[in-house]
């Protein structure tokens, strides 16, 4: 694509959003369901990356919420060819979608932004229900081995004195 600043700016119109890049080629956009979007142009790969972040992740459950989100990535199989992954400078969630601007047209360039915001969507609310059921799976793990320990504590164990 020729120039995608122009594009760019057509599709914004057509959608009541102002999307023009600055002089490092990058935009940020707030939607109207709450989402935030960069724009990122790449213009050594002759490509625009589409970037939202999804959110942090506490550290008592990264390695159940991460297992869930590195199988989603497996072959985007969950995510429609964009890539999550994890930005260990800001500690949140990334999902990423490069479009190649090579043969892009403004109808391929507006069908990648609604599919993208749509998935940035959908994934910040996979990724709070992961969080919420992980920490919920632990504080059960949590008071399971409480329990246990006041079974042992009281000096009967499976209804045995020991």
């Amino acid at each position: 694509m020729e120039d995608i600043r122009s594009t760019l700016k057509e599709l914004g119109a057509a959608n009541g959003l102002e999307i023009e890049l600055d002089e490092n080629g990058a935009c940020t956009l707030e939607l109207s369901n709450g989402c935030v979007m960069l724009l990122q142009e790449r213009a050594d790969l002759d490509e625009l990356d589409f970037v939202a972040t999804l959110g942090p992740v506490p550290e008592d459950v990264r390695a159940e919420v991460f297992t869930e989100l590195l199988s989603a990535n497996f072959y985007w199989r969950e995510t429609l060819g964009a890539t999550l992954s994890w930005n260990a400078d800001i500690e949140e969630v990334v999902l990423i979608y490069p479009l190649p601007l090579a043969g892009a047209t403004l109808e391929s360039v507006e069908t990648v932004f609604t599919r993208f915001a749509d998935l940035q969507s959908a994934w910040s609310e996979r990724l709070a229900k992961a969080i919420a059921a992980a920490q919920d799976r632990e504080s059960d793990e949590d008071d399971d081995e409480r329990d246990g320990a006041d079974v042992r504590a009281e000096g009967n164990l499976f209804g045995f004195r020991v």
